[in-house]
């Protein structure tokens, strides 16, 4: 079992961590936060992500 918040709703929940569709039980949307789940990692912030840009010109 593990936690979960809900990005639409901000509900909190519990749902088994291998379930086959991760969906939030009260409006039925599949953004869903990590809370707290064994074996699952809640993963980097999207401000934190790196990414290369090419040179424009010579």
């Amino acid at each position: 079992m593990g936690k979960f918040k809900c990005l639409s709703c901000k509900s909190e929940f519990e749902l088994e961590a291998k379930a086959p569709a991760m969906r939030c039980p009260e409006c039925g949307s599949r953004f869903l936060e990590v809370i707290d789940a064994p074996g699952r990692k809640r993963g980097k912030s999207w401000s934190a992500k790196s990414f290369s840009v090419g040179k424009i010109g010579k």
